[in-house]
């Protein structure tokens, strides 16, 4: 879907450079931030079984450091991965959600996010 767009909006720019030879060419340089290094919006913050609310993938890695195991299986079990859910819903990101939900423990899931916010910066 958003390639689509992406190559509706060249063939736009493009037609308007064709239909004004006149005017000179200028460069635009865009840059996005991944999504994944981003803030989920307030309404879609995690609330974890505990009280916290967690903005970002970051904040998830730092609260999966001191979450008991309790709080932890309350999101990640057999019939559920609330996080894996949150990260693929909210941040669009479904690999790192496949790896989350792949991850069999609590320290499992907080490496899978580490390794890819490593990726991500470098």
């Amino acid at each position: 879907m958003g390639k689509k767009r992406g190559k509706s909006s060249k063939k736009t720019l493009e037609t308007a450079v064709k239909s004004n030879p006149k005017k000179p060419l200028q460069t635009v340089e865009v840059i996005i931030r991944k999504k994944v290094l981003g803030e989920a919006p307030v309404e879609q913050h995690f609330v974890v079984a505990d009280g916290r609310k967690l903005k970002n993938i970051i904040e998830l890695a730092d609260a999966l450091e001191t979450m008991s195991e309790e709080i932890f299986r309350h999101h990640v079990n057999e019939a559920k991965n609330d996080f894996s859910n949150w990260v693929k819903d909210i941040f669009y990101d479904h690999s790192l959600a496949e790896d989350i939900a792949r991850a069999k423990n609590r320290l499992e899931t907080q490496i899978a996010i580490l390794r890819r916010l490593v990726k991500e910066l470098m």
